[in-house]
């Protein structure tokens, strides 16, 4: 009879299955003949597959001619040995929509170094491509750059005249710690505002090309932890085949600060420098940390690296703004352009320690920002609460049985209910009893994969009053404002592990919104989306009274009825996050008895325009506000 050997399944195909799971970014792997043997939950969600899709080809899933260019690349990986890239639009399953794709691929060998198939990875550049498509479109508008060149000379004397007062501003505000920190971090903030007021003046009026953008990209608050992970993410595939170890520290506090910079110029110059300390570390075997540390004013980004180090002279002429000419392979050298004009302008700082031989760190800092409304900062708990968590991924749900152990050990009656389907959770909600559902605290993914409904759906339909949208796609402005209009914060999931639980034993579930506002007593209620503005009113124009502040207007109605009909309001008339005016907001309130409003506002109106039941104030009367 004739024996059949066994074959021994490859290692590597264990690791990979183990390994991927753990990856913020898609990870697949076929065999010689392009049938998929394995893949993470981020490749299915990126063309909207499941696990189906094991056992297929590209043939399975897309017209011929498409199918035919992936296979090819494959096999043109498995022939040469090599890892190879290649542009490859995939429709999506679930929407049809048309997504691009930066294809890296590269050989799979087994225990014995034989080729066995392919591992690869896709970049989405779906936005890229969109741009790119966008700026083709704005070719044919160029005789508006005419008109625009008529101002663009005024523009940057008006800019340049702005900045240099700036500037001395923010050193004034640096040197005056004699100044209350609150006030000091208000004046600074001010400051900030009007350098972008400067920057959006030249963005206006100049025109930009592919190399000048960046100059004039908007500032935005970014949340800087989320934000330094994906980088880092990155940069550990960018150099997976150096013997370099790539780690972060980041303090507890820094995980949910933000400050405001020009997104991509901030990635580029903290990838810039990633790069110069890996240049030092050559060929060794190196460590590159990334560190972040915060205080209730500043936030700044460490780099070290254990490499080759720098010499005295070299940060000399780097701190004072002498061109480096070593080149790529003295290290240190290059972007350094790129980072200087960056921290110029955005207010940031630079500093270097490096000892030859031992390695280097670099210290980029900037100014701290308050927290925008919609991040969720803690999960604030009863100790008999039912945390409902849903999502689709079950590796998520394994993260918080973690995160919550400790906690459900010092306080047994705080149950957990983990759902994968947005569907039974809703029936599950609905099913409860009042006292029950007021003990509900949703934690809830918003991208439910091949499901009629998302998480913020979800909270809608339930009407959940407590919950926390757990996503990576935070910073989608669409999921933010539909988030801002449930009353819902987000958590960007990467930061789903750091998030602090906190209980507290008192809370009232009998009305658990208006517990906290029953019988206050406050002199005003302001209503402005602009936080920056609304703290320095308080802090400066109401010094002295007791003030309520809201960012959404549906957030105050919400809590109305715990405010005297004499309560005096002050309402913003435009609201970027809501579907009303201020003007429309005051007739409501009129009609149920509230006497004393206010409008504050920039807006010019004629007479006639508005009742004669509210009264207009321009923002920037603070005297008028200040005598009311």
């Amino acid at each position: 009879m004739r024996h059949v050997k066994n074959v021994k399944r490859p290692k590597i195909l264990d690791e990979l299955q183990r390994i991927s799971q753990i990856l913020p970014v898609p990870i697949y792997w076929l065999d010689v003949n392009s049938v998929a043997i394995g893949g993470n939950e981020a490749v299915f969600k990126a063309i909207g597959a499941s696990q189906d899709a094991i056992g297929k080809t590209p043939y399975d899933f897309y017209p011929f001619e498409l199918a035919d260019n992936i296979v090819r690349h494959n096999e043109e990986v498995i022939r040469t040995g090599k890892i190879l890239t290649q542009e490859e639009p995939i429709k999506d399953m679930i929407t049809g929509e048309i997504k691009y794709f930066t294809a890296i691929k590269a050989p799979l060998r087994d225990d014995d170094g034989n080729i066995i198939g392919i591992v690869g990875t896709s970049i989405d550049i779906t936005a890229e491509k969109d741009a790119e498509r966008l700026k083709i479109e704005n070719e044919s508008h160029k005789n508006s750059l005419q008109e625009q060149e008529k101002f663009k000379n005024i523009a940057e004397q008006v800019a340049h005249d702005i900045r240099s007062p700036l500037a001395s501003l923010l050193m004034i505000v640096k040197a005056c710690t004699e100044i209350p920190e609150a006030e000091r971090v208000a004046l600074r903030e001010a400051a900030i505002n009007i350098g972008d007021i400067a920057n959006n003046l030249l963005n206006q009026y100049t025109p930009k090309d592919a190399d000048s953008a960046s100059e004039f990209e908007d500032r935005q608050p970014i949340l800087i932890s989320a934000t330094l992970l994906q980088l880092l993410a990155d940069k550990k595939y960018q150099y997976h085949d150096l013997p370099i170890k790539f780690d972060h520290d980041f303090s507890q506090y820094g995980n949910f600060a933000f400050i405001k910079i020009e997104p991509s110029s901030f990635k580029r110059m903290v990838s810039n420098l990633i790069n110069n300390s890996v240049d030092a570390i050559e060929k060794n075997s190196g460590s590159i940390m990334l560190k972040l540390e915060t205080s209730k004013e500043w936030v700044k980004v460490i780099i070290t690296d254990n490499g080759k180090g720098m010499m005295p002279e070299l940060i000399s002429k780097i701190m004072n703004n002498i061109t480096v000419t070593e080149g790529k392979e003295g290290g240190h050298g290059l972007g350094l352009t790129q980072v200087r004009e960056t921290l110029v302008r955005n207010q940031g700082e630079l500093s270097f320690y490096s000892s030859v031989g031992k390695g280097t760190e670099v210290t980029i800092k900037f100014p701290r920002i308050t927290a925008p409304d919609w991040i969720a900062e803690e999960i604030k708990l009863g100790n008999n609460d039912l945390v409902i968590i849903l999502d689709d991924g079950t590796s998520i749900h394994r993260a918080w049985d973690s995160h919550f152990e400790s906690i459900v050990k010092k306080n047994p009656d705080i149950r957990l209910k983990h759902f994968e389907r947005g569907n039974e959770a809703l029936a599950f909600i609905m099913n409860l009893s009042p006292t029950e559902k007021k003990k509900v605290f949703l934690l809830t993914d918003y991208e439910l994969l091949k499901q009629e409904l998302n998480g913020l759906n979800v909270i809608e339909q339930g009407k959940i009053n407590r919950s926390i949208l757990v996503t990576s796609h935070y910073a989608n402005q669409t999921v933010r404002e539909h988030a801002t209009r449930t009353g819902t914060k987000i958590l960007p999931k990467q930061l789903a592990s750091e998030i602090s639980i906190n209980i507290d034993a008192s809370m009232d579930y009998e009305d658990l919104l208006d517990s906290r506002l029953s019988n206050k007593k406050v002199d005003l209620v302001l209503v402005d989306d602009d936080k920056t503005f609304a703290q320095n009113l308080i802090l400066f124009a109401f010094r002295n009274k007791v003030a309520d502040h809201y960012t959404n207007p549906s957030h105050f109605l919400k809590n109305l009825s715990s405010y005297p009909k004499e309560t005096r309001i002050f309402l913003d008339n435009n609201f970027a996050i809501a579907d009303i005016t201020g003007i429309e907001l005051a007739k409501q309130l009129h009609e149920q008895g509230y006497s004393q409003l206010y409008l504050l506002t920039g807006d010019t109106f004629s007479n006639g325009d508005l009742p004669d039941y509210l009264t207009v104030i321009r923002k920037d009367d603070i005297n008028s506000i200040k005598n009311l």
